[in-house]
């Protein structure tokens, strides 16, 4: 997920690029906007939907390795 640190950056490039134009910028915030604009049409997934799946995997995770564990002790009794 971008960090605003990152979309200052990128409005603070955009905006020394675009200066050279003869157009002045209406503003700093209207290029922020524009950015913005241009990042939320991205295919990103919120930092909830992320968290949300990232628990779902840790469960997940967990589940799997105690069948592991108990499927190997099954087969060490069953060897025996």
């Amino acid at each position: 997920m971008l960090k605003p640190e990152h979309l200052q950056k990128i409005s603070d490039e955009l905006t020394a690029k675009l200066s050279g134009f003869n157009q002045p910028l209406a503003s700093g915030q209207a290029l922020k906007s524009l950015v913005k604009e241009a990042v939320a049409k991205l295919d990103l997934v919120s930092r909830e939907d992320y968290d949300r799946l990232l628990q779902i995997h840790q469960r997940t995770r967990q589940k799997v390795d105690e069948l592991s564990s108990r499927v190997t002790e099954l087969e060490t009794k069953l060897k025996n």
